[in-house]
């Protein structure tokens, strides 16, 4: 922990020295009438594909619309677009100028934003990921955990840094007067791994994101044949190496059906679209695949949208997640879901997905090659997600979010 201090408190010489700057030129004298000046960490508003980004900006949105009496500040290291109401201001606040990104955000996170926080008179504040400092703000401080996953997988703490992060921000949630996360199934990862009591943790489900419906318009893809879509990251516990494998295996040479992979460009998937299964079943019979996958770049919400209604299933084998937000968004498009057989994905569909065992290759193909052999089914999921789905919406996130800063008035 001594590393994380030093990295954290260095801040010698006027290049290591970050200004404020703001959208007003001097912080405001007066208070505006309303009942809380509430300080949010809105660094992801930058990085719209992230999910913490989508929940950033969402929240956002939708708490501008439904609360118009207590004044918002967005911390932010750079200004960003968004539409929101008078009572909400961005304020900027400059990395400190470190070589390395990961002590450039460290810095911004647990030294520059509580000094902007007693700098403004913040009254309440929340961070919208694991980012509270150690050192308590002396203020009711909320943050959102979406998962446990740097505590609980290995592979989130490979390097020394990330393990001293994840430590440091596990120690520094103890100091949290509440958390908010996206499920049960989460809320019992915090409970057991950070040892949080049950009337400190509040589930607040995710929805999909917001889009204009007149500007749905389908991605510049040549889209020939009906398709398999996965929506998510490519990090490990995704599992996308084994669902490309299984789509080459038991899909490709017996369908006429693409698979498409949201935002699989540049992570060096196409290595994994091997002869071996392009050109032969179990190596024994020559093959002539009739599908293909398809990479694509990142794609905005209403590019993403048009291909969740084009769509055959969304396919998703993901080992762990906390919430799952591309169920949801598939559901609410009236798109079947095929998933993982994990906990939070029975609680985030309520049963209405056809669940595949996802350890194995060969089940994730069978599982696939059943649903598409089972019209029945996929009407029946198609049916039972679109039910289920009203239960999401941003402005109820926004308005039981506005419930728990109403705890600490």
């Amino acid at each position: 922990m001594k590393l994380l201090k030093l990295l954290l408190t260095t801040n010698s010489g006027a290049n290591r020295r970050a200004n404020c700057s703001i959208i007003s030129s001097t912080a405001p004298q007066q208070p505006l009438n309303q009942n809380m000046k509430i300080g949010i960490n809105a660094r992801f508003l930058a990085h719209p594909f992230t999910g913490i980004g989508q929940y950033t900006y969402n929240l956002l949105r939708a708490l501008s619309s439904v609360d118009k009496r207590n004044e918002y500040l967005l911390f932010t290291p750079e200004l960003v677009d968004i539409q929101l109401s008078e009572n909400f201001k961005q304020v900027r606040i400059p990395e400190a100028e470190y070589k390395s990104a990961s002590l450039r955000k460290a810095h911004w996170e647990h030294v520059l934003i509580p000094r902007e926080i007693e700098k403004w008179g913040i009254e309440l504040a929340h961070f919208l990921y694991p980012s509270n400092p150690k050192k308590s703000l002396k203020i009711p401080t909320i943050v959102t955990v979406h998962d446990v996953i740097p505590w609980v997988l290995p592979a989130y703490r490979k390097h020394m840094r990330s393990k001293v992060y994840s430590a440091y921000t596990k120690m520094a949630l103890k100091k949290a007067d509440h958390i908010i996360t996206v499920s049960d199934f989460s809320k019992d990862e915090i409970k057991r791994v950070l040892k949080v009591e049950d009337k400190n943790i509040h589930v607040i489900y995710l929805a999909p994101p917001m889009y204009e419906k007149d500007k749905v318009a389908p991605p510049n893809l040549h889209l020939r044949r009906d398709f398999l879509l996965y929506v998510g990251g490519y990090d490990d516990r995704k599992n996308v190496p084994s669902l490309i494998e299984a789509y080459q295996k038991f899909i490709a040479n017996h369908y006429k059906i693409d698979l498409i992979l949201v935002g699989g460009k540049g992570h060096n998937l196409e290595e994994l679209i091997t002869d071996e299964y392009c050109d032969r079943v179990a190596g024994v019979y020559l093959v002539k695949p009739k599908g293909k996958i398809i990479f694509t770049e990142p794609l905005p919400s209403n590019e993403l949208t048009a291909l969740y209604k084009q769509a055959t299933a969304l396919v998703h084998v993901s080992n762990y997640e906390g919430f799952n937000l591309p169920l949801v968004e598939a559901m609410t498009n009236g798109l079947p879901v095929v998933a993982s057989d994990i906990p939070v994905n029975h609680e985030v569909t309520a049963e209405n997905a056809h669940f595949i065992d996802q350890s194995w290759v060969d089940t994730i193909g069978i599982g696939i090659h059943e649903f598409l052999n089972n019209k029945a089914m996929q009407r029946e999921l198609k049916k039972g997600g679109l039910e289920r789905s009203k239960d999401f919406s941003w402005k109820k996130c926004a308005e039981e979010t506005l419930y728990v800063y109403n705890l600490f008035t």
